[in-house]
């Protein structure tokens, strides 16, 4: 048993990550051991490749702008483990984790004899949360995000009241499939009988959308990005029009969070007509412009710009580009990056190169960083060098006046920049 938070976390982190799965039995048998503690209760479930965090903040703060007590899983966190699991803005507590860690350590042995395989790192955290969850009394919602995929993912042996997907693109191939068609069909997995399914319109795999969601009986309402009209995206918010509301504000930055915001409303008006939820449209504009989600394209410094992005994959990156592009101005920019060594670091680097007028790489202290070397020759900016220690670049940016500095490529690395902040503090 444990008695220390932190020696309960890096023991968690210290589990399997992945196991090959065919079936989400295993998963089922380990929740039956614990009181099936995932049933009962009313979730909204979030699958997609970018964009998944930051609906669910959106859609958690429209609900509770509407006076709903909403509880959350994301992952992965930035700052501090807790944030994986919370009710309303509240993170789970270290007491709460201990208590609710052990609890399911103490029944190892009867897995053991029921010869049901113990719990990967994934499962292990899921299903501690779905026991949280199940002790809150005035519980109204559960926010999930899938972790991984969604047809196989720990989080599908629930039944939603919607499932969202966001934007779907290239990520975990080696999991998910090599083609867009593979990896959609993996995500709509999360999609259930009956329950409507709101998600972000792809014409590539639109028709995929449409044949699953009509065998399974499930209403599908999409959100096309020529909906949302007049998008204003600076360093300060992200203004935009969505269908019938005007000059909607959220202080989450980049043209892509418009697209968010705008999934997380639809998803919240489909509750709204579907599963009787009280909410107005002062609900919705007070929930978007409230929402906070750390790490991704957040400002850290105003003057000069400094800011970090935990963006991963060849989507994020793009969108990370676009925004850059419009506010860059005639700042120098100076992208810092850093990376997994199982990401699509080619195509990354390649469209960071087009916009940076430096770029650095460097590693993170995590023991999926790839090597700082090994980024740098992928790229072919005429400007370009390794930094061993990125806390000097970090330090001397603060004070460029008419430079921009980006810290990006992984939310290991943006959760490490937290850190730091923290300790300089």
């Amino acid at each position: 048993m444990f008695t220390n938070a932190k020696n309960l976390i890096e023991w968690i982190e210290s589990q399997k990550r992945f196991v090959p799965k065919i079936s989400l039995e295993r998963m089922r048998r380990l929740c039956e051991i614990y009181g099936n503690p995932q049933e009962g209760l009313r979730y909204i479930h979030v699958g997609g490749t970018n964009g998944k965090g930051s609906t669910v903040s959106f859609l958690k703060s429209i609900l509770m702008a509407a006076g709903y007590n909403v509880a959350t899983f994301i992952s992965p966190y930035v700052d501090v483990f807790n944030e994986r699991i919370a009710y309303n803005d509240r993170y789970i507590s270290d007491e709460e984790l201990l208590e609710l860690a052990n609890y399911i350590i103490a029944k190892y042995p009867m897995m053991d004899e029921a010869g049901i395989p113990r719990p990967s790192f994934f499962e292990f955290v899921t299903l501690l949360a779905f026991i949280y969850f199940s002790r809150l009394p005035e519980l109204d919602f559960v926010i999930l995000e899938v972790g991984l995929g969604g047809l196989l993912d720990a989080t599908n042996i629930i039944t939603p009241l919607v499932s969202v997907i966001t934007s779907i693109s290239f990520d975990h191939e080696k999991i998910l499939g090599s083609t867009l068609r593979e990896i959609a069909g993996n995500k709509l997995g999360i999609v259930k009988p009956g329950a409507p399914l709101v998600a972000t319109r792809n014409d590539e795999v639109l028709d995929l959308f449409e044949s699953v969601t009509r065998a399974k009986e499930s209403p599908l309402h999409l959100v096309a990005p020529a909906e949302i009209k007049n998008v204003k995206a600076t360093l300060a918010a992200t203004e935009f029009d969505f269908r019938n509301h005007c000059r909607l504000k959220v202080s989450l930055l980049g043209f892509h969070q418009a697209e968010n915001a705008a999934l997380a409303l639809r998803a919240a008006e489909v509750l709204r007509d579907y599963c009787d939820v009280r909410l107005t449209d002062d609900n919705i504009r007070e929930g978007l412009l409230k929402a906070k989600w750390p790490g991704r394209l957040q400002l850290v410094s105003k003057e000069p710009p400094v800011l970090l992005d935990g963006a991963h994959n060849p989507g994020g990156i793009a969108r990370l580009v676009e925004f850059l592009r419009a506010v860059k101005g005639e700042r120098f920019l100076r992208v810092v990056f850093a990376a997994s060594a199982n990401k699509n670091k080619p195509e990354m680097i390649a469209a960071l190169d087009a916009i940076a007028d430096e770029i650095v790489f460097t590693s993170f202290g995590y023991v999926r960083s790839d090597a700082a070397e090994n980024l740098f020759l992928l790229s072919r900016h005429p400007q370009k060098s390794i930094a061993i220690d990125w806390r000097e670049i970090f330090d001397s940016a603060l004070s460029e006046s008419g430079t921009m500095t980006v810290f990006c490529g992984s939310l290991f690395f943006v959760s490490e920049i937290y850190n730091y902040l923290k300790s300089r503090t």
